[in-house]
């Protein structure tokens, strides 16, 4: 079965099932999914993106602070 990106809904379904601290969920290809509670966007941690997005915010952090 292949990826595809789930709705709102199925988000809120999952989540009722699987916990809610932190979104992994290997059959949803979103990258960003809603927080649960409040405003925002939270990574799914299954997604190989959101592992190379932190990874991107952590070198650019390092690199300003070497460069200092």
């Amino acid at each position: 079965m292949g990826k595809r990106k789930w709705s709102n809904k199925e988000i809120e379904e999952f989540r009722k099932r699987n916990g809610k601290f932190a979104y992994y969920n290997k059959e949803d290809a979103n990258l960003f999914v809603p927080k649960t509670l409040g405003f925002g966007w939270t990574l799914n941690w299954a997604n190989p993106l959101s592992w190379l997005f932190i990874l991107l915010i952590f070198g650019i952090i390092i690199f300003r602070r070497l460069i200092k």
